[in-house]
């Protein structure tokens, strides 16, 4: 599979033949953007949560970026679908958000999960000059003390490819899951969304919630929703924009049974 160059010049963009590129920096240059979905997303507060970022840098007409597309969707459902150790970017160059959209809704059956930035009204195009990316797609690896440890993941066979680059860094395939800790039965129909979040965030089941707490990895009590509302119902909301980013565990009381699920907040 080959990759394309894309030369941006001042009247428009021309694609030309292969070319075997990487990003021309070795330490992250921090930015801010917004997805197709209109949520935010800086940079440096993902890696400072302690979570990796991988990056694919692509556009929608780009062949190979089309090949290779379903496989970084895969390897973000086997590495936790950004809950886990690694957090999933996309990042367009020369789209619209609408356009994106469409990419989506084609190659990959509809929303992947991971933020997707258009280059034209999410910023994207800035991020790919900031990184010198030449060459599409282009999948990066960013460690949390903003190293970039992978330049130039390629080429691209399958997911497992994704997987033996991220298992040199010692990081595991972790499956997607909305319980993420203890028994995922435990609780019917238990989900939190959105997450990653920077705001507000709901916690739902099939039964009547009791109990709803959220701590940091270390074991401190942030947020007891028990003294402030104590007829949640099967669901309830609660705002963390007031939290420090980082990992946290929501623990969920109902019925008796009970789940701590690990929330992200950006």
């Amino acid at each position: 599979m080959k990759k394309l160059l894309l030369v941006m010049l001042t009247v428009g963009f021309f694609l030309t033949g292969k070319i075997s590129a990487q990003t021309t920096l070795t330490q992250a240059v921090d930015f801010t953007v917004t997805d197709v979905n209109g949520d935010v997303h800086n940079l440096f507060d993902i890696l400072n949560a302690g979570q990796y970022v991988c990056m694919d840098f692509f556009f929608t007409t780009c062949p190979p970026c089309i090949a290779t597309s379903p496989y970084y969707r895969d390897t973000y459902e086997n590495f936790g679908c950004n809950t886990e150790d690694i957090f999933f970017i996309a990042m367009d160059v020369g789209d619209t958000d609408a356009e994106v959209i469409a990419y989506e809704n084609s190659v990959l059956g509809g929303s992947p999960g991971y933020p997707s930035v258009s280059g034209i009204d999410g910023g994207g195009n800035a991020v790919v000059s900031a990184y010198g990316v030449g060459a599409f797609p282009t999948y990066i690896l960013i460690a949390p003390n903003k190293n970039i440890v992978e330049t130039d993941m390629w080429p691209i066979a399958n997911a497992t490819t994704f997987a033996t680059f991220f298992g040199t860094h010692g990081l595991s395939p972790v499956p997607c899951s909305t319980v993420g800790i203890g028994e995922q039965n435990a609780i019917s129909g238990f989900s939190i969304f959105p997450n990653p979040a920077t705001g507000k965030v709901s916690v739902s089941a099939d039964t009547e919630l009791e109990s709803v707490r959220i701590f940091d990895v270390a074991g401190k009590l942030w947020m007891d929703l028990n003294t402030s509302n104590k007829n949640f119902g099967k669901a309830t909301a609660f705002d963390i924009a007031e939290l420090p980013a980082g990992v946290y565990l929501v623990e969920v009381i109902s019925e008796g049974a009970s789940v701590k699920s690990r929330l992200v907040k950006m």
